[in-house]
């Protein structure tokens, strides 16, 4: 979430929740905590909240049940990929010798 969308957020929990303030202070250090979740997620969790709160958000209710996928593959899920990739190797053919010979006439004349 970008800190202009910790702003909007910000005006959508004061639409629900008249007494909420927020000042430059508080948006940043929202911010900080919030930078990792989509923007649609956190208003999802604020209309969640709005339905069972009488009480303005916390960060943690902005967040509720949000994980951050990681694209950094475990050791086991290497290995997976690095076996199929072997496999792979195993499988694969040379280039047909008129399939190379047509692609370098495309090449020459792009």
């Amino acid at each position: 979430m970008k800190l202009d969308e910790v702003w909007t957020l910000f005006e959508r929990i004061s639409h629900y929740y008249p007494a909420f303030t927020a000042d430059d202070d508080k948006a940043a250090a929202w911010h900080r905590v919030l930078k990792d979740i989509p923007f649609d997620i956190a208003c999802e969790n604020l209309e969640e909240h709005v339905r069972d709160s009488n009480f303005p958000p916390t960060i943690a209710d902005i967040r509720r049940g949000y994980e951050e996928k990681s694209t950094v593959p475990g050791v086991d899920e290497t290995r997976e990929w690095l076996a199929e990739l072997d496999r792979m190797r195993e499988r694969a053919v040379p280039m047909p010798e008129h399939l190379r010979e047509e692609l370098r006439r495309i090449v020459r004349r792009a």
